[in-house]
């Protein structure tokens, strides 16, 4: 019976250190998908107190945000702060170009699953779509 006790124990405390484990989100996070035969490639840094900054990638061109999240119960709640292109070119023939500001993106909240603790599947509250990062460091 003290065998089977302490086998029980461990195994509580083995449980608890992988979720413990899986939601320790300090590290960079890689991850990608496909839209219309593209591949879009996200890296997302997650830092001390709660920061992040990701950065999403398609052929040449690149977006960065930064700022801030919470996660509870499974769902990972952004705000962002900072963002990059803050403007964009607008080609308008034949008067030629102009640009025009970037909207703040939305941050957004994603219900937060870890299959394994180096394994995190976001899924958008509001559009649904998922993507899954893999832990890089």
């Amino acid at each position: 019976m003290r065998g089977l006790r302490g086998t029980a124990v461990a195994f509580c405390i083995a449980l608890a250190a992988h979720f413990v484990a899986a939601q320790n989100l300090m590290g960079k996070w890689v991850g990608s998908t496909v839209v219309n035969g593209q591949r879009y490639s996200f890296t997302m840094t997650v830092t001390a107190g709660n920061h992040y900054i990701e950065t999403a990638q398609v052929g040449t061109l690149m977006t960065t945000q930064s700022g801030t999240y919470v996660l509870a119960n499974g769902l990972l709640v952004r705000t962002v702060l900072d963002w990059n292109p803050k403007q964009q070119l607008v080609v308008d023939p034949p008067y030629g170009s102009h640009d025009v500001p970037v909207a703040r993106p939305p941050g957004g909240s994603y219900k937060v699953t870890f299959p394994n603790a180096d394994t995190m599947v976001l899924t958008d509250v509001n559009f649904k779509g998922t993507l899954t990062y893999q832990r890089a460091q």
